[in-house]
């Protein structure tokens, strides 16, 4: 087919004619973006976000519905295209109802995650919580302590109760890291080679230090004091922050690598200059060492100190003699923590001065609460007028003006006011002013502020020095909190690495979407719950002394219960939204049109999806998919105009509407609309670790991309460029990732002791197993002893285990395993499956008899688009599987017997088909008797003319004689041993592949005579195990085999392991591990060790070393590359034809797979099929 040349953005391309520019941009990977497009699905153009510019078009055209022409000239990024976009995007979030990010993190100065490290510790995740925290904020332990917590004034749990206290919660992470064996420290990228000078080693000092080196960067400090930590150190009493955990912390720093030169005064003992000249960067984080005076006579006088001065004598253990009487000046922390370190110096009065009321002082409520415990005096509402002295002027009074509160002013406090001739006098010894702070910035030749504070660009954090760069409370006169400080830390460090990157970039606040209708009345359905409260001294235990005052902080149990109160505000999609990532891009103003937004009351419990139709932008992919791709059509787009919303059918809950939980409407949703129910504790937005990787379930092998955080499992959403689904999964899928994790997972080895199990440690478990196991072998011999091995193992670790039962002699077998009917006549030399999945989709007919769609629903869907391609589909449906094929040929009604297709064999035979193969004469007299009807003549005529034919049936669901009967209509026909033509025989499970590849062929009927036995992840239900003298279990839970068990070893999930699966058409699928379970030995290592107990090692170090040893074992595998099938079409060997018998056509195996029957339970069954 001819090529059009066309241009796109100046970039010569090539399409083909029907294709559209959209395509051609993504196939020449030139991004135009979209939030409606799915190339699975029929064009739509809701989102109008892929426009572009047509060169002789005077309109704008979309991208996704406009085809290519020869030497067309697009341009996808004009002013004209950009404004286009943005007033789309503008439109579409104007009726976006929800929360990009939880109040708190919003508030919070740093932007730290609130809400998600409040959550991973609700959900035992403290580790993890601790690593969020530090991407923000690198001293969790300490600010947890001392920040005034900002994100608690916002949190909404306030509008129930009171606000999670989220301050201690980061302690809490912070000190749980601090006591493990191995503190975290960040990953180091490569080296840069470039060097950053930071002057000042306080918090926006050390935090600087951590980011920067995190990056790779050389970084020093210069440090003016003795010690580092700048006012957390210095400004911060110990009873608050006890001195230890900050230099815990600041070790962890100097681990990274970071070099830090205290007692170095830069200007004295080393020059600016020098260090400009020596490092490619410098960050100037000096901080507001001097304290300020109120303006009234007398300030300078003996006696008079500044609060910081204060403070940092005492933590110097300086000599201070303030006297018996101390007045304080001042409202905030700092106020309050020199009004507290004076009573534990032994003030016998110690006075609060403030012109406010208690309401309106800054200081933590908390800090104001316990100074009147101790016995601080109040004097609110008054201001010092004058300072008096004795005559060796020193102070010994002061005069307070007496205030009252007037109108607010520009912060919004009401504005004290003096109260004419209305003062009052106090005998005082010590005037400690902590009303505010300044900086000295005199040895710097830069530009200054008003208050001479350091001058730098708010975007750059540059100063006018080039390559010297400001922040935290040095500069811009916006003197703050610690945590603010380290807000500007991480802002600047990011500027600063581009900066020694060769690039200029400004930091830019994100835009988040955020909600303004909630109220009290959103919550009034939620239980109000206590505030966990930590244990503290008492005032008469604390008020003498420096002994932190919340001496622990939580305990676990306090932490986990406080963090589960959490209201989960944040969109739990944030990370994932489509919608906002490019909000950001394009600059995005809303507000210019703003208006009503149409929200939609609604219930609905789906066990897996939640539906939030406020945030939809009615795209209408999760429509579109639903009908198109999975043709179920449960959900629908209802009313017209701005009322439209989407909804599932007739206005059901979505259980109801016929939908199959299959999870495409969530994976394609953009916005956050549509999203998973997690099965962890608490749900959080996170940033997910994603690891590509193959479902566990039934045999197709889905490629999936599961996503996790920590050793947390978060979601699975099908691969698009999947080898087999491409993008398809089922519910199993979708859903089951974490089934081997949820409630009532075993880990501990336990024995039976009586009737009960008692838990035991490996090496007694292990021994006990390969000890009874060879009593038994001794009893009665090898045949008496047997390893069942379950289909859902990789391929690496059921070749330990049959290598293990190697060592001790035992048969091996699997219980989910019937009997090939389809080699059982074809004699192919081999047991598989002799054609493959997507061969499905270029024949011409396919017969499908007998098929449950829950078990293998991608295979249906390949059949719908077989169909779809033109495929003639005839389904035979008994009442045991009476699954939908709307889109078939003829759909046959038939009974659960081998009836019709003995009619259809009969009318091919009287159609003049014949063989010469072994048997065939018995085959045809068998059939004698049997008189096709109308309908098994059509389906016959239809199957034996087509050019290419091919049957689809589930191994474990048909007959083993309805699978010869199959394949002796295929043989009979000529349809079978080419592309394109014969049989897809579905496995039960994953690897029932891999297990025949490693010559496991046996099921149940190997049990003959079987004395000892053990099972690896197998729950078989319809056996009897009563006569067994022993029994071993290994499995993930405690199942009905398991509990009949004497020995139980607790197993792994796919989660965990690295490996290998071959899947049901001989493809070799790859399993990749992301994360570790909480057991001691994965499945292969179980193997390993009991093959230790005789004496016998393995030598492997991981699943590689097993997987070069199955190669060699296996030379089917040796090159086998993953993603590949494993040889080509299999062809009939040593056939031969076999009586046609009276059978079922459906004869079901139960599956003995515990994870594969407990997701069948958990999934809903749709209201459009029975199986």
């Amino acid at each position: 087919m001819n090529k059009f040349r066309m241009n796109i953005d100046g970039k010569e391309v090539f399409g083909l004619p029907g294709q559209t520019i959209l395509e051609v941009a993504r196939e020449n990977d030139i991004f135009i973006p979209t939030l409606c497009f799915d190339e699975r699905t029929n064009i739509y153009g809701a989102c109008g976000l892929c426009v572009v510019e047509v060169e002789g078009n005077p309109k704008l055209c979309k991208a996704c519905a406009t085809s290519i022409a020869p030497g067309m000239v697009v341009m996808t990024n004009t002013e004209r295209v950009i404004e286009s976009r943005k007033t789309n995007l503008e439109l579409l979030i104007t009726n976006h109802n929800g929360d990009c990010k939880g109040p708190c993190s919003l508030a919070c100065p740093a932007g730290t995650d609130c809400q998600g490290y409040v959550g991973l510790v609700a959900n035992g995740e403290y580790e993890t919580a601790n690593k969020l925290i530090k991407e923000r904020i690198p001293l969790p332990a300490a600010i947890g302590r001392v920040c005034p917590h900002p994100c608690e004034d916002k949190c909404r749990r306030g509008l129930i109760d009171e606000p999670i206290s989220i301050a201690t919660i980061k302690r809490f992470a912070g000190d749980m890291d601090l006591a493990a064996e191995s503190p975290y420290v960040p990953e180091i990228d490569d080296e840069t080679g470039k060097s950053v000078a930071i002057i000042g080693g306080g918090p926006m000092g050390l935090s600087a230090a951590y980011f920067l080196r995190e990056k790779g960067h050389d970084v020093t400090i210069f440090e003016s004091m003795p010690k580092f930590g700048g006012m957390l150190r210095y400004g911060i009493p110990e009873y608050r922050l006890p001195k230890e955990v900050l230099d815990d912390e600041i070790d962890i720093i100097q681990a990274m690598g970071v070099e830090m030169i205290p007692d170095t005064k830069v200007g004295e003992d080393i020059a600016f200059e020098t260090i400009r000249n020596d490092y490619d960067a410098v960050l100037l984080g000096i901080g507001a060492w001097v304290s300020t005076g109120v303006g009234c006579p007398g300030e300078d006088s003996e006696g008079v100190l500044g609060g910081i001065d204060f403070l940092r004598h005492v933590v110097r253990n300086e000599s201070i003699d303030f006297g018996e009487k101390v007045a304080i000046v001042g409202g905030g922390n700092t106020a309050m923590d020199a009004c507290r370190t004076a009573v534990r110096l032994g003030a016998k009065e110690v006075y609060n001065i403030y012109r406010r009321t208690k309401d309106e002082m800054p200081a933590d409520a908390i800090e104001i609460e316990e100074a009147e415990e101790e016995g601080v005096i109040f004097k609110n509402l008054t201001n010092p007028l004058e300072i008096k002295t004795d005559k060796d002027g020193h102070v010994n009074q002061v005069v307070l003006q007496c205030m009252e509160l007037g109108e607010p002013d520009e912060s919004g406090r009401r504005r004290p006011v003096p109260i004419k001739g209305k003062t009052e006098t106090i005998d005082i010894d010590t005037m400690i002013l902590a009303i505010g702070q300044a900086v000295d910035a005199s040895i710097f030749d830069c530009d200054k502020t008003r208050k001479n504070a350091i001058a730098y660009d708010e975007e750059t954090f540059m100063t006018s020095i080039p390559g010297v760069f400001a922040g935290g409370d040095c500069g811009n006169d916006k003197i703050s909190i610690a945590v603010e400080a380290i807000a500007d830390a991480r802002k600047a460090s990011m500027v600063i690495d581009s900066y020694l990157d060769g690039e200029e970039i400004k930091y830019e606040k994100p835009y988040f979407v955020e909600r303004t209708d909630i109220t009290e009345k959103t919550f009034e359905d939620r239980e109000k719950l206590c505030r966990e409260a930590a244990d503290q001294l008492t005032a008469a235990e604390r008020k003498d002394n420096f002994s932190e005052v919340v001496f622990d902080g939580y305990t676990e149990e306090q932490a986990v219960a406080e963090a589960n109160r959490c209201l989960e505000c944040g969109c739990h999609d944030y990370y994932e939204c489509k919608l906002v990532e490019l909000a950001n891009e394009y600059g995005v103003e809303p507000e210019r049109f703003a208006g009503d937004k149409n929200l939609t009351e609604f219930e609905d419990d789906h066990p897996f999806i939640v539906r939030d139709p406020d945030k939809c932008i009615l795209c209408g992919l999760c429509v579109r998919l639903c009908d198109e791709v999975m043709g179920v059509g449960a959900l629908g787009l209802v009313n017209r105009g701005f009322d439209t919303v989407v909804k599932p059918t007739m206005e059901k809950p979505l259980a109801e509407s016929g939908c199959e939980s299959c999870g495409q409407c969530v994976s394609c949703c953009p916005t956050g609309a549509l999203q998973e129910r997690l099965t962890i504790q608490k749900e959080i937005p996170l940033d997910t670790d994603v690891t590509p990787t193959t479902c566990s379930y039934c045999s197709v092998g889905c490629s999936l991309d599961l996503e996790s955080y920590g050793d947390m499992l978060i979601k699975a959403n099908p691969d698009k460029e999947g080898f087999v689904n491409e993008g398809l999964c089922c519910a199993k899928g979708k859903w089951g990732f974490d089934a081997s994790l949820l409630e009532g997972k075993e880990i501990d080895p336990m024995i039976k002791d009586g009737d009960e199990f008692r838990v035991t440690d490996y090496h007694e478990a292990f021994v006990m197993a390969g000890k009874k196991m060879e009593a038994v072998k001794v009893r009665h011999g090898e045949e008496a002893i047997a390893v069942a091995i379950s289909d859902r193992y990789t391929n690496e670790e059921a070749y330990a285990i049959k290598k293990f039962a190697d060592v001790i002699g035992a048969k091996t077998f699997t219980f989910n395993k019937r009997k090939s009917g389809v080699n059982a006549v074809l004699g192919m030399g081999h047991e598989a499956s002799p054609n493959t999945i997507n061969e499905l989709l270029s024949t011409n007919v396919i017969i499908v008899p007998g098929f449950i769609k829950n078990r293998n629903a991608v295979i249906w869907n390949k059949i719908k688009q077989a169909a779809e391609a033109g495929a003639q589909v005839v389904v035979i449906n008994t009442p045991d599987t009476d699954t939908r094929f709307d889109f078939a040929t003829k759909v046959i009604d038939a009974d659960n017997s081998l009836d019709f297709l003995k009619r259809m064999a009969k009318a091919l035979v009287d159609m003049g088909k014949t063989s010469e193969v072994e048997g065939f004469e018995d085959f045809k007299k068998s059939l004698d008797g049997v008189e096709p009807c109308d309908e098994s003549k059509a389906v016959a005529e239809m199957y034996a003319n087509a050019k290419k034919a091919m049957f689809v049936f589930q191994q474990n669901v048909l007959s083993f004689e309805a699978a010869e009967l199959i394949a002796e209509i295929a043989l009979v026909s000529g349809h079978i041993g080419k592309p394109r033509d014969g049989i897809l025989e579905v496995k039960p499970k994953n690897n029932s592949q891999g297990l025949a590849d490693m010559g496991i062929y046996a099921g149940a009927e190997a049990m003959e005579g079987v004395k000892g036995l053990m099972i690896f992840g197998e729950d078989p239900k319809d056996v009897d195990l009563s006569g067994l003298e022993f029994l071993g279990v290994s499995d993930i839970f405690l199942t009905d085999t398991a509990v009949k068990a004497d020995v139980f070893i607790p197993g792994t999930g796919f989660a965990s392991t690295q490996g290998t699966y071959t899947n049901t058409e001989r493809r070799l699928m790859p399993v990749e591990k992301a994360i570790d379970e909480e057991v001691d030995f994965n499945n292969w290592e179980i193997a390993a060790e009991l093959a230790h107990v005789f004496e016998v090692e393995f030598g492997f170090e991981d699943e590689f070393d097993i997987s070069a040893e199955m190669n060699d074992a296996l030379p089917m595998y040796k090159y086998g590359e993953e993603g590949e099938v494993l040889g080509g079409v299999f062809v009939p060997y040593e056939p031969k034809f076999v009586a046609a018998s009276d059978a079922k056509l459906v004869d079901e195996l139960p599956c003995t797979d515990v994870l594969m029957n407990m997701m069948m339970e958990r999934i809903p069954t749709p209201a459009s099929f029975t199986k």
